[in-house]
């Protein structure tokens, strides 16, 4: 679990409405709960009127864009897009919101070796992800996951819809994933993406690992 050294801080933001978007299945982690529950506590604290949305149908595509509608049917002039995997600190949405860019995000480490994070400067160049380590505040990227993904909602008026796709990358013979999909279409809208790698450090993403007598040492 993740713990913020701003929980006690005081924001100067304005009154907004956020959505926050998790897309999930039938059960989310306990350590994402909480999360969820203290964020919601500091947003409430600092004037943020925080709804949260969760979609647990089976298909990811359908689930993501669902989501979008909905942030746009609230009202919102945010989306917090939140993986129900995720641990992170309750200041995460007052500190990506402080930035007032587009689209900002965090990173966090993928649940296969090897381990890296799922930032790029370059979509497509898979072999050289953003470095995790904190850099300047913010670092563009072309590319990053939506783990933990901050979206001016308006952004959703200026790209048609369907807003996520997967599509086939005859280059690499893969499967382009609908989180960079989506990051390719508001980038060709116009819009720079950033990851904070301030906050990327806090980031926690919640696995299984099976224990054995192998880790006995």
């Amino acid at each position: 679990m993740t713990k913020s050294v701003f929980a006690s801080s005081q924001w100067s933001l304005k009154k907004s409405k956020l959505a926050v978007l998790v897309p999930c299945r039938d059960m989310i982690h306990t350590a994402f709960a909480q999360c969820i529950g203290e964020l919601i506590k500091l947003n409430t604290q600092n004037n943020i009127d925080t709804h949260v949305v969760y979609d647990a149908s089976t298909i990811l595509l359908t689930q993501r864009e669902r989501l979008a509608i909905e942030a746009k049917n609230i009202g919102a002039e945010y989306m917090l897009w939140l993986d129900s995997d995720m641990a992170f600190p309750s200041s995460t949405a007052l500190r990506l919101m402080k930035h007032n860019k587009s689209i900002v995000a965090a990173n966090y480490v993928r649940r296969q070796s090897p381990f890296k994070g799922v930032a790029y400067p370059k979509i497509g160049d898979w072999e050289n992800p953003l470095p995790y380590k904190p850099q300047q505040n913010l670092a563009e990227v072309e590319g990053v996951g939506m783990g933990c993904m901050l979206v001016k909602t308006s952004v959703l008026y200026e790209i048609p819809q369907p807003y996520f796709e997967f599509t086939w990358t005859p280059e690499s013979n893969d499967w382009l994933g609908e989180d960079m999909y989506f990051c390719q279409k508001v980038r060709d809208a116009g819009h720079k993406i950033y990851v904070d790698t301030s906050l990327s450090m806090e980031m926690r993403h919640m696995g299984n690992w099976a224990f054995g007598p192998d880790l006995i040492k």
